[in-house]
């Protein structure tokens, strides 16, 4: 889990909070109570409700089949869940919604005004996201390289019809901040420029200004904090989000890393207790807890914990023997590590 995607947050959020009723709606149309519903929704998926977010998106596809939001924030809603259980449970209808916003935002496109194809740009560059997303966690890093690439044509698309929509910036911000710091060597022999800051500026822009995404933007930047090892703000950041949503688990672990990798064991362990503690009430996480229990390990080896090491191995063993086979082969050196650490 601590490989979680950068961009997870900022999109499964963004995507899981936003009525399909809303898709074409101004400034002016947002009255408090559709506000409200934005804020439930997101509510329940930061708190890690994620079958009442599902039926919700279910009855909007059927209400209006012809909204290729509904489908985008459905498979957000998915996306969220298998990337929450390290699990690849919902492949098959995860990858017919994000076919579906493809096929029905090229429909729309082919008659729309400006302002509206700029948000069927807006979803088709989320849709190539997620399914970036998808095939890094779940298949191909040569599928989610070139979807990942071809996510900013679609942003930048919609720039083009409509460059007041500033909500786009989401998109090209963590797309040109994320391209740059993973692009290592090409990003040196000049394949790549290095747009690090051009990326921040965006999200600070969506964040500031745009209509739906100010509250995501800010929460995309965390990732961006531990990119550049600025922990503290990342961790202030992050606990904000926590205190917002209270049963969640999502923000917990950008503070448990941060944490760890500034060697601050004491506090990393006691969020990886809380994060283990909320994975026990759910069972069925393993690779998770297989998380949670290796790192747990590291902090007490460093602490110098014995009896507390002993206790994290004595979890591991009440559930090694029902470890998954795919679980035991993706998590394989950390549970070897696990089973000879105490002797």
């Amino acid at each position: 889990m601590l490989r979680r995607y950068p961009c997870t947050i900022l999109l499964v959020g963004f995507l899981s909070t936003i009525p399909c009723r809303l898709l074409f709606a101004s400034a002016a149309t947002f009255d408090s109570a559709r506000v409200q519903a934005i804020l439930h929704t997101q509510t329940l998926l930061f708190n890690d409700r994620f079958a009442e977010v599902d039926s919700i998106y279910r009855a909007q596809i059927e209400a209006r089949p012809d909204d290729p939001s509904a489908y985008l924030f459905r498979a957000g809603a998915l996306f969220a869940e298998m990337s929450d259980r390290e699990e690849n449970r919902n492949e098959k209808l995860f990858k017919e919604l994000i076919d579906s916003v493809d096929h029905i935002t090229d429909r729309i496109l082919d008659t729309c005004d400006n302002s509206t194809a700029a948000w069927m740009y807006l979803w088709r560059g989320h849709a190539r996201a997620y399914r970036s997303l998808y095939e890094s966690k779940f298949g191909s890093s040569l599928a989610a390289l070139k979807l990942g690439m071809s996510s900013i044509d679609e942003y930048q698309n919609g720039r083009r019809k409509d460059s007041s929509l500033v909500d786009l910036y989401m998109g090209t911000g963590s797309y040109h901040y994320w391209k740059s710091a993973k692009a290592g060597m090409l990003r040196w022999i000049g394949f790549f420029k290095d747009e690090k800051e051009k990326g921040i500026a965006e999200l600070r822009r969506a964040a500031d200004s745009s209509l739906l995404h100010r509250e995501l933007a800010r929460s995309a930047l965390i990732w961006i904090w531990i990119d550049r090892k600025e922990y503290d703000s990342a961790v202030a950041l992050a606990e904000e989000f926590v205190r917002r949503y209270p049963e969640g688990r999502t923000f917990l672990w950008p503070i448990a890393q941060a944490q760890y990798r500034q060697a601050d064991y004491r506090a990393a362990a006691v969020t990886f207790l809380n994060l283990r503690a909320r994975l026990d009430e759910s069972p069925g996480n393993y690779y998770n807890l297989i998380e949670c229990d290796w790192h747990l390990a590291q902090c007490y080896k460093w602490l110098a914990g014995e009896d507390d090491l002993k206790a994290v191995v004595a979890h591991f063993r009440a559930y090694e023997d029902r470890i998954p086979r795919e679980t035991r082969k993706r998590q394989s050196s950390k549970i070897n590590y696990l089973q000879r650490v105490v002797k």
